[in-house]
């Protein structure tokens, strides 16, 4: 990876998903590959859905997901596998997640805190897409018949308010 605007897209990443990590109690983020790293570990501690081992469905607060950016990010259109990869828990509930594939837009130079701020959005039901069934369809029929107003489940912002920013 010799590109130097390539190089400097990565810094750049690192820079604003740190700071972004600063500001939030929602997200920790691990750089695992490279200097500037390429790859990342984003856990997330937010609200969400997973099926207990009797088919249940029941709330959960621990998500981790893979973060890769392959050299042709700023030229090409990858697909989200490319980029995405859901690490766990394997038992989530959500129409837009089927282990270990997610269902988001990426764009090539899709910023890493863009990324963050919509796998929150995904976890915490913020966001989801029940038309296509997407990939968990028994996930989507299953929301389709929730009252509205259940979700979000978990209305904490992914960012701590700006008075408050500088407190663990």
């Amino acid at each position: 990876m010799n590109d130097p605007v390539f190089q400097s897209f990565l810094a750049a990443q690192l820079a604003q998903g740190l700071a972004l990590t600063r500001r939030s109690d929602r997200v920790a983020l691990e750089p695992l590959h490279g200097d500037p790293p390429w790859c990342y570990v984003a856990r997330f501690h937010c609200r969400g859905l997973s099926r207990n081992p009797q088919g249940g469905i029941e709330e959960h607060e621990r998500w981790a997901v893979g973060i890769r950016f392959p050299e042709n990010y700023l030229r090409s259109r990858l697909h989200v596998a490319e980029v995405l990869t859901f690490l766990g828990p394997p038992d989530i509930w959500h129409p837009n997640f089927r282990p270990p594939f997610v269902c988001v837009d990426v764009r090539p130079g899709t910023p890493l805190v863009e990324l963050l701020h919509t796998l929150h959005d995904l976890l915490t039901w913020n966001v989801f897409g029940v038309g296509d069934d997407g990939l968990n369809r028994a996930a989507a029929q299953w929301a389709r018949h929730q009252n509205p107003d259940r979700f979000p489940l978990d209305r904490r912002p992914l960012l701590r308010p700006a008075n408050n920013a500088s407190q663990p």
